[in-house]
């Protein structure tokens, strides 16, 4: 019962008081009778305590909490694009220096709609959701348009997106980490060899580094964590795992995850959501 409720309810009873008072004064009532009916009728309504008041305004600030989103919907025109939309998520109580991830989307999500990129069982929806918990980290997820196939057809523009956020924000431009699915994934291998000096770590989930493995001693330098369904049909895990293996001879901090009997969509749901991986941890640095 809200606070404008019980005082609409207290107008109501003294109006009726006052109403028997007169009509008895004029002798149309029996008061006797009828006063002591309003008594018991009004003895049967409980007031709620001014804690209790406060609990239930704090209850209904709670519901309204839980369902807000924790992502803010933007757009930007750049030189190749002119519209190009992407969500951002901003920590609670952001500090100096920031870590930044940058998530790329599966090709599902392609679009104009940026609902499409949070739709899928994927850390963009995680994220929305709040099954990550509060990100101690900005996080960045582009939407590529629905008439373009590949990410690194608007490696500029990631570029530009990623260079505004970090001039408008409080980010530590040593602290920026790449990840992505499916699509997103293969984008992660070429984009880190386009911009190595760019990304802190890279984590490419289910991606094809077919593209890249002429280049290992442009992404040497950058930590890798990648991982891969065994059971994957769509993009093989072979490439994924020969990169690795080539960087690691190279002395590089690379590592792959090959996930036991996943099929290729069940691939970001498994990283995310096993507490062994940490994935989350990893991209901002927390363990190193």
């Amino acid at each position: 019962m809200t606070t404008k409720r019980i005082i609409h309810m207290s107008v109501g009873f003294l109006l009726t008081a006052v109403l028997i008072s007169a009509m008895s004064a004029c002798g149309t009532v029996d008061t006797n009778v009828e006063s002591s009916e309003v008594i018991s009728e009004q003895s049967e309504v409980s007031f709620p305590t001014e804690q209790e008041i406060v609990s239930i305004e704090s209850e209904e600030s709670t519901s309204e909490m839980t369902t807000s989103t924790l992502l803010e919907a933007y757009s930007i025109s750049t030189d190749e694009l002119e519209n190009f939309g992407y969500w951002l998520y901003m920590p609670e109580n952001p500090t100096e220096n920031m870590p930044l991830i940058v998530y790329l989307h599966g090709a599902s999500g392609r679009g104009e709609d940026l609902n499409l990129v949070v739709a899928d069982e994927d850390f963009p929806k995680y994220l929305h959701t709040g099954e990550l918990g509060n990100v101690r980290a900005y996080v960045l997820i582009p939407q590529l348009p629905a008439q373009l196939r590949s990410w690194s057809d608007i490696g500029d523009s990631l570029y530009s997106l990623i260079q505004k956020t970090v001039s408008e924000l409080s980010i530590d431009e040593k602290n920026i980490s790449l990840a992505g699915f499916s699509m997103g994934g293969t984008a992660v291998w070429e984009l880190a060899a386009e911009y190595p000096d760019l990304f802190s770590r890279i984590a490419p989930l289910a991606g094809s580094a077919r593209g890249v493995l002429e280049q290992v001693s442009v992404l040497q330098e950058i930590p890798v964590r990648a991982f891969v369904g065994a059971a994957d049909t769509v993009i093989a895990p072979n490439s994924s795992e020969q990169m690795v293996t080539e960087l690691k001879k190279a002395g590089a901090d690379a590592e792959i995850n090959v996930l036991d009997g996943a099929d290729h969509v069940s691939v970001p749901s498994l990283v995310c959501h096993d507490e062994s991986i940490c994935l989350v941890e990893w991209l901002i640095g927390a363990d190193t």
